[in-house]
């Protein structure tokens, strides 16, 4: 980041706060598809074998917040990088773009299970898992900028 001492404090507050929300966000996932026990395992075949099933009318309902959030939450996170003297702003632009289109492709991940196309919960899992480890790098990407 740029030499500034200042910067340093509020960049570090957000990869606390981003972390933060990222792990209650899969918490709450976890939650809403029948995490009941600590047995995590067994939670994930449950989804992978059979998801809860969803309705467009309840797709609609959570994917509309979802898409502000996420992209507010990527908006924020990116233009930290802005800020980067180690990073070149090409391959953060890069990381950013791609993480807006995982980022929408987890949000929508539940459409080809609501109107049959798949049946196994893979999608949502495979979708959500590539969303958070790209994240992750972004937010590793800042940090290594401080």
């Amino acid at each position: 980041m740029k030499h500034l001492k200042l910067y340093h404090i509020p960049i570090a507050y957000m990869l606390l706060y981003v972390v933060a929300i990222l792990l209650t966000g899969m918490w709450l996932f976890l939650l809403s598809q029948g995490l009941a026990s600590s047995d995590i395992l067994s939670t994930l075949s449950h989804i992978a074998n059979a998801p809860e099933a969803k309705s467009l009318h309840n797709f609609i309902e959570v994917a509309t917040p979802h898409m502000f959030a996420i992209g507010t939450l990527i908006f924020v996170v990116a233009h930290f990088m802005l800020f980067s003297t180690k990073v070149s702003q090409k391959f953060s632009l890069r990381i950013s773009i791609t993480l807006f289109i995982v980022a929408l492709l987890n949000i929508v991940a539940y459409l080809p299970i609501i109107f049959g196309l798949v049946v196994s919960g893979w999608v949502k899992l495979l979708a959500l898992g590539v969303f958070v480890l790209l994240f992750l790098v972004l937010l590793g990407m800042v940090a290594f900028s401080l």
